[in-house]
């Protein structure tokens, strides 16, 4: 079953005008399920992209949004919440078709976009970003002032999602904000900027305080080499993330880079078997596999081992791999043919080089971009640094906990860790040893640990964090004001 889905046209949204970009000629936008053309992706032109940033310093010099009442920023972001409540299926419906992910998966994403807005307004409300001290000669005032014009570049696997949060939190701070959505997933952005567009219009807001551009790598350069863009949020992989790095360093722009990480897991000798891998299916097959903090390399003791993997492709024998769009479907297709070839390669070559990978989901009758999910075992584990980004779990034999540390700790990680084991006072113990931001005991799940966490992004996983306190200070600097004493002595 596949429900038919139109995409909405990719537009440019600059100082609240809307233009249509141009079409890039190679490797359009296609349906994951079928392969059928859906829509050339397209570029921003650069001098649209300089009339974008231009508007945004403009904005920002004026004040008009910096210096606005905190209870007007409040209320503005309860708006864009309760605007967003009309458009999540078709922005759930989009996300999944651009990506491939199931539309009940995307739904929740979607349905979540209100939320981000309001816990927003409720974080600003909290921290206004003015505390008054009592200086020795006079009144001292630390400030936390938005930086200047911000960037948004965000991933394909959860596009709208990650542009609402990074967007949400920036206005909150005071900070106008230019989005550039990765250009195999466009369509939920859209959707999303019209909505933005539509409660800055209500609002008699400045036009500037939200723009939406498109492209790849070029204008994603352009954004952040541009020495007026004071602050850039990127979400992707490594490589793309070293070149925004470098692009951005020579004018100090505030950075927070999320970055790809292999996740390691660490199985205890006294785990339970069967839930283990009932997390682990629930956790590399999620998005498709296709999520940042999917398990990657699993470190299991060699008498666990054959078990462990017999329980998880039983589990596999339960995942219904189909439509995106189909609500029976429990998991998808990949998002476009490169990322499918990716996953595929990296399966080959550790075949190649004498590991086995063994699935036990059934394809669909599909002609789509469907690969099953995949456990390789036998791996050097050092063939299996890297992250694959896709539903590949690879399986390690190990023999103690310390080794399983050691092992998991050369992995090219940083953002997730996973630790499987009854006794959980271990577990902790082993947790904390992980060079991660974030290290989930006997569970793979999306959500946080607590309304307060906080994951920063270890090693080459990324600068910086997030978590809602850790976003909004990540769009502010500090700045402190106040009369000065003249008596001291230096």
């Amino acid at each position: 079953m596949t429900t038919t889905v139109t995409l909405p046209a990719q537009r440019d949204l600059i100082d609240g005008q809307w233009s249509v970009p141009a079409e890039l000629p190679e490797a359009p936008l296609c349906h994951p399920d079928t392969g059928e053309l859906l829509q050339a992706r397209t570029q921003t032109a650069p001098d649209a992209v300089h009339r974008a940033i231009a508007a945004a310093e403009s904005l920002h010099r004026k004040g008009s949004w910096r210096t606005s009442p905190i209870t007007d920023r409040i209320a503005f972001l309860r708006r864009v919440a309760a605007a967003l409540e009309a458009r999540l299926d078709e922005i759930a419906a989009a996300d999944s078709l651009t990506s491939g992910v199931v539309r009940t998966v995307t739904g929740m994403f979607a349905d979540g976009l209100p939320d981000v807005f309001r816990a927003a307004a409720t974080r600003l409300a909290a921290e206004q970003g003015e505390q008054s001290l009592s200086g020795s000669s006079g009144p001292v005032r630390l400030l936390h002032l938005p930086w200047g014009p911000t960037a948004v570049i965000a991933p394909w696997n959860a596009p709208t999602f990650t542009v609402a949060k990074k967007t949400a939190f920036a206005l909150a701070a005071g900070a106008p904000v230019i989005a550039k959505p990765s250009g195999w997933a466009p369509s939920g952005p859209v959707l999303f900027a019209e909505v933005l567009a539509g409660a800055i219009a209500d609002a008699e807001a400045p036009p500037a305080l939200f723009q939406l551009v498109h492209g790849d790598s070029e204008t994603g350069q352009l954004l952040a080499q541009d020495s007026r863009i004071r602050a850039l949020a990127f979400t992707g992989g490594r490589v793309a993330g070293a070149e925004i790095a470098r692009a951005a360093a020579g004018h100090s722009t505030a950075l927070q880079l999320e970055l790809g990480s292999n996740n390691p897991v660490v199985v205890r000798a006294d785990a339970d078997v069967a839930a283990t891998a009932d997390a682990l299916v629930r956790g590399f097959t999620k998005l498709n596999g296709q999520w940042c903090e999917s398990p990657g390399s699993v470190f299991v003791p060699a008498e666990l081992h054959d078990a462990l993997r017999d329980a998880i492709l039983d589990q596999l024998r339960t995942i219904r791999l189909g439509s995106c769009l189909d609500p029976t479907s429990t998991m998808g297709p990949q998002a476009n043919r490169p990322q499918f070839d990716r996953v595929a390669d990296a399966v080959k070559r550790l075949t190649q080089d004498g590991a086995t990978a063994t699935s036990t989901t059934e394809l669909p009758d599909l002609p789509g971009w469907f690969h099953a999910p995949a456990v390789v075992h036998d791996a050097d584990p050092g063939d299996t640094l890297d992250e694959i980004f896709g539903p590949v779990l690879t399986l390690h034999r190990t023999h103690s906990d310390r080794e399983a540390v050691e092992l998991a700790n050369r992995c090219h990680t940083g953002l997730a860790g996973y630790v499987f084991g009854t006794d959980l006072d271990a577990a902790f113990v082993l947790g904390a040893e992980l060079d991660c931001g974030e290290v989930k005991i006997n569970g793979t799940s999306v959500l946080d640990l607590h309304p307060e966490s906080t994951q920063g992004f270890w090693g080459g996983s990324g600068t910086g964090a997030h978590g809602d306190a850790e976003l909004l200070r990540f769009f502010r600097g500090a700045r402190i004001v106040g009369v000065d004493n003249p008596a001291f002595p230096i």
